[in-house]
This record gives C-alpha cells, structure tokens and sequence, in this order.
C-alpha cells in the first residue's frame, strides 16, 4: 500500500486525510475535506479503503 487514509476531527468538522508522499519518514498529508456528520467521512474513508488508498 503506498497511501494511508485516517479520519481526523478538526474545528468542529471530521476530515478524511491520506497520505501523498511516500520514502519519507511521516510524508504529507491531504485532506480530503471536512465533513459536519461522522457518518459522512466515515463512508468516504470506507469506500477509500474498499478501492485502495493508493488510487
């Protein structure tokens, strides 16, 4: 798997980040948008995870 994907709570909002760069140590992180409901970015980070984080 070159990418990882996580869920975050940032400011009041869920946001589904993934990891870009990949030979670093930590490497960079993106986020993919934030979410008000949890529901929201827990099924974006599931279908994410169901096509793999690479793509």
């Amino acid at each position: 798997m070159t990418g990882r994907v996580r869920i975050e709570r940032r400011g009041g909002r869920w946001h589904v980040v993934k990891q870009m760069a990949a030979g670093a140590t930590e490497g960079a992180w993106v986020s993919l948008g934030g979410c008000r409901e949890h529901w929201v970015a827990v099924r974006l980070w599931l279908s994410l995870i169901g096509k793999g984080s690479d793509r």
